[in-house]
């Protein structure tokens, strides 16, 4: 817990002092500390986005934002006066942060924080963008700017990747700057993103600050630059934005201004995923530009059929999937398992959101409601998972509590909180049902350094063609780069492709090319080898 204390008290400072100078070029007028900083977590996500086209994110980057930041603090000493001097914090300001720093240092429980949040922070601290990377593994080409950001600022300021601790911690400074003390029931839920550098946590938060700031009619050239970063981070958001813009129509401000960052983020959003992905829109093959660099029609048309069976949890196959008529994917669709409570709750949200729509006759719930129906049929089409709505989930708790008491929302916020604390503390009561299996009990040990993941990787030294790679021993750990595991090697030997350099070096680019005769026999010899490994 000291190890993340000293991680959030860093990046405060580096963000808020990055802000400062973000927000001077911006000339937008704010003394909020919080959006300050989300204003400074964007700017270095745009730089480092862009230096990562031609270097590592190394640690030399993090000590060049490190040391712009303390600028940026320093000048601001000698000239502002700090909008947190206007309230205090409380004795609950206290207890949460602590509920915050205990939950984080756990170690990581979700199976992406191994096989997608690490390997992507790795390869981009030791080599930037790699072109094509997809090829190698899919999911590498998503490479959310959350990543990026993270990847930067993980050799000295946040080597645990604790960033959503942080992140956390300023929600709650928000909270509290803004006196919106009915968005403390939302922190109970931060508590299961917080041990790992999930993107899912900065897209709920900054859904939950864009909104609640366009209901109070504050700080509006901002809230487009925190859509429009939400977008970035993962794009399942993209109505975020689009309510904003046309939330500004509405309101008579939008202005051929308001352009600039929507070109600006779309640009950089577009030319990183044909860069690493060989199309536009991570994971759509679609707009092909035929780059020689773009994954196999093989790998995609598996890509999509998988996307398709998780809607309903990979408990059919693609070929029954297919075969469903409307009201058959409705009956499955609900009545998957346990998850199907929660694809309940997606129809149950749009209700509530609706309810109030209508209630209140007001076109601000209006232009929520369409986009967030908009939002609901496109994902529908592609991939219903209920992961995919945890945003509409909480746009309609946030109407049904932004109405109750401080007091009612400290009593919720804290027996919420202490009970998601007790489970991780005693995991075994939920395993008993065969749920979080990756859980781990307390330690003492945690007080001053957070618990890590045990790694045990079988490196290998394999090759096939110009492309050297190690297997993973276990299925879901990939830390290093490259590494293939069981699972897409078996891919590849079905689709019979498999990843090849295009010049001497990683960074000279991926493609996946057919394999031979003799590569084929030499990669059944591979999985064979990895069958036999005992965990």
């Amino acid at each position: 817990m000291i190890f993340i204390l000293l991680t959030v008290f860093s990046l405060l400072a580096i963000n808020f002092g990055n802000g400062l100078i973000v927000r001077n070029i911006l000339k937008i007028e704010t003394r909020s500390f919080v959006l300050i900083s989300f204003l400074g977590m964007m700017g270095i996500t745009m730089f480092e986005t862009i230096l990562a086209f031609f270097f590592p994110l190394g640690s030399m980057i993090e000590l060049i934002f490190i040391t712009i930041g303390l600028l940026g603090i320093i000048w601001f000493l000698k000239s502002e006066r700090l909008s947190l001097s206007n309230f205090k914090f409380n004795f609950w300001f206290y207890f949460f942060s602590l509920v915050i720093l205990f939950s984080a240092s756990f170690s990581p429980y979700l199976f992406d924080h191994q096989s997608y949040y690490v390997p992507t922070i790795s390869y981009l601290k030791e080599f930037g963008f790699v072109k094509g990377i997809s090829n190698l593994d899919l999911l590498l080409g998503q490479t959310s700017f959350w990543h990026i950001y993270q990847a930067g600022f993980s050799h000295f300021v946040d080597p645990f990747l604790k960033i959503n601790a942080y992140l956390s911690i300023l929600f709650l400074i928000y909270i509290y700057e803004r006196k919106q003390y009915f968005l403390l029931i939302f922190l109970p839920i931060f508590l299961l993103f917080v041990q790992q550098p999930s993107p899912d946590l900065p897209i709920l938060i900054l859904t939950l600050i864009v909104v609640n700031e366009s209901i109070n009619k504050q700080e509006s050239p901002i809230i487009l630059y925190l859509a429009l970063f939400a977008f970035c981070i993962k794009p399942i958001v993209f109505w975020l934005p689009l309510f904003v813009i046309l939330n500004f129509v509405y309101q008579h401000k939008f202005n051929f201004k308001v352009l600039i960052p929507i070109v600006i983020f779309g640009s950089l959003s577009v030319v990183k995923n044909l860069w690493l992905f060989g199309f536009p829109i991570f994971p759509v093959s679609f707009v092909d530009f035929n780059l020689p660099w773009k994954p196999s029609q093989e790998i995609l048309t598996y890509s999509s059929q998988i996307g398709l069976m998780k809607t309903y949890d990979m408990k059919y196959s693609y070929q029954q999937v297919i075969e469903f008529n409307f009201f058959d994917k409705i009956y499955h669709w609900f009545t998957i398992g346990y998850k199907s409570v929660l694809n309940v709750g997606i129809i149950v949200s749009l209700m509530i959101i609706s309810i109030f729509t209508i209630r209140e006759k007001n076109k601000f719930y209006y232009l929520l409601l369409i986009c967030i129906i908009l939002k609901t049929i496109l994902i529908i089409s592609f991939s219903a998972q209920y992961r995919f709505f945890i945003d509409v989930y909480l746009i309609a708790i946030f109407l049904i509590f932004k109405n109750i008491s401080e007091n009612n929302s400290v009593t919720i916020a804290v027996c919420l909180s202490v009970f998601i604390s007790v489970i991780f503390t005693f995991p075994g009561f939920l395993q008993q049902f065969n749920i979080g299996k990756r859980l781990s009990d307390f330690s003492w040990s945690q007080i001053y350094k957070p618990k890590v993941s045990s790694v045990m990787n079988f490196n290998s030294d394999y090759q096939i063609g110009n492309f050297k790679f190690d297997v993973p021993k276990y299925p879901f750990e990939k830390d290093f780069f490259p590494s293939i595991n069981i699972y897409d090697l078996k891919l590849y030997d079905y689709y019979g492709v498999f990843p090849q350099q295009m010049g001497n070096d990683y960074k000279d680019g991926l493609y996946q090319r057919k394999l031979t005769a003799e590569e084929k026999i030499q990669l059944k010899k591979i999985i064979t080898e990895t069958e036999n490994y005992q965990p």
